[in-house]
């Protein structure tokens, strides 16, 4: 059936907004998942008529969510998964690779804006075409770096595939690049999506993004976009170092680090457990604590033996007790946009070591409460080395996270209310 283009809303009633997540949702979810689940319960919280209506599509089955009378999480099943492809070794989160949903389709007609939170699934290119072709605002927001991923999988996978076969390897990876080759395709796929399909705004954290959308957009048209943290939730008074120790059997004197994440090569989690094995080895009384589930979980325990603990999926309640009660949170990852564990933990006065090549540093600014540290497992063994030798510096660095998180934490509606609402409307008057 045709429908015909929705106009601007009118003044008397709330901006219809599709937002979607081509992923599906689960208590295992990552960061994307989360903070557009997080972003909704906020939205729902707003009391009496606010200017908007939010649908959240996410991808996969299950029952719709009604959150409040303008706020509903929608889940669409996938045309084409990832699951599908058995042969795949390892997919950290399943998506849509099919280029359109019908299903999608027939809907998104009636919204007043449709928003993607990426630019290569089968959400986001139905979403160009419906857009195109209905005339709706069409905006976006960057929260994973597919391309980065990409190419960190895809020679994951060549690795598995053609182990037996170390020629065809080499060809593939050394002689073609395929890993790389994939990454550029990926890039050229979100150029396109913000610049062929005219995004009317796109929404960045980091400065590499915020780099990138400018480049096509132009200035006016790319706006900052935060992470939120619930402050009562991540809490430094949720601090319980000494129960910690004795529920998790960890002697006195641990340095404890605590790493939240997936647990696999994306998260740069090879290079955590053989630092910590150098830390150790070198006589560093160090306790790893990993929270989360992945493929190198039987890595950890046989390398790291009676000095790691695996957590595996941690629920917010008890994982906001963790981060108040550790000594430090360790994020090795390389390809964070702003990372939800770190601002979880500096709202809960937790220190923090993470990543140069992450995009976190970036976010957080020049605060002493984040050391940054150069890749590789040499520097990161050093990094934990130093804590350990110099534990005084560890409460000055817990001071200046409670500090930044009174000073520039955003709360949820904070995020919805002056990063996105804005940028919403100003799309509606540049289409």
């Amino acid at each position: 059936m045709n429908v015909s283009p929705i106009s601007p809303p009118a003044q008397q009633r709330p901006l219809r907004i599709a937002a979607l997540v081509d992923l599906p949702r689960s208590a295992q979810a990552g960061g994307h998942v989360k903070w557009w689940e997080r972003l909704a319960a906020a939205a729902a919280a707003e009391a009496g008529n606010p200017p908007f209506d939010l649908t959240v599509y996410f991808s996969g089955g299950g029952p719709d969510e009604i959150l409040s009378p303008h706020v509903r999480l929608r889940h669409l099943p996938p045309v084409f998964s990832t699951a599908r492809l058995t042969f795949l070794p390892y997919v950290p989160d399943h998506t849509d690779l099919a280029p359109y949903h019908p299903r999608l389709a027939r809907e998104l007609p009636h919204y007043d804006l449709i928003h993607t939170t990426d630019g290569f699934f089968a959400f986001a290119r139905t979403a160009e075409r419906i857009a195109r072709r209905r005339a709706i605002p069409l905006t976006t927001s960057i929260h994973t770096d597919t391309p980065v991923y990409a190419r960190i999988f895809t020679r994951q996978t060549i690795d598995r595939l053609f182990a037996r076969w170390p020629w065809a390897k080499n060809k593939l990876i050394e002689d073609w690049d395929a890993p790389e080759r994939r990454g550029l395709v990926m890039d050229r796929r979100l150029r396109r999506h913000l610049g062929q399909c005219a995004c009317a705004c796109a929404f960045v954290t980091r400065t590499r993004d915020r780099e990138l959308a400018t480049g096509v957009l132009g200035d006016a048209r790319v706006r900052n976009l935060r992470l939120g943290v619930d402050k009562a939730m991540f809490d430094p008074r949720r601090r319980d170092s000494e129960g910690m120790r004795r529920d998790y059997a960890i002697p006195e004197g641990r340095l404890v680090a605590l790493f939240v994440g997936r647990v696999d090569v994306g998260k740069n989690v090879p290079v955590l457990i053989e630092a910590a094995e150098r830390a150790i080895a070198a006589g560093v009384e160090l306790h790893l604590m990993i929270a989360g589930i992945g493929p190198m979980t039987d890595e950890a325990a046989r390398r790291l033996g009676g000095h790691v603990s695996l957590l595996g999926f941690v629920e917010p309640e008890r994982l906001a007790r963790l981060y108040a009660s550790v000594d430090l949170l360790a994020l090795p990852s390389e390809v964070e946009i702003g990372s939800m564990a770190t601002t979880e933990a500096i709202a809960s006065g937790c220190p923090a070591l993470v990543a140069q090549g992450s995009g976190t540093a970036a976010v957080f600014g020049d605060t002493p409460a984040i050391r940054i540290v150069e890749g590789g497992a040499e520097s990161w063994a050093a990094a934990l080395r130093e804590l350990a030798d110099n534990g005084d510096s560890l409460p000055a660095m817990r001071a200046a996270a409670l500090d930044y998180s009174a000073r520039h934490l955003a709360s949820w509606r904070d995020v919805l209310r002056e990063d996105l609402l804005g940028g919403w409307r100003a799309a509606l008057k540049i289409v």
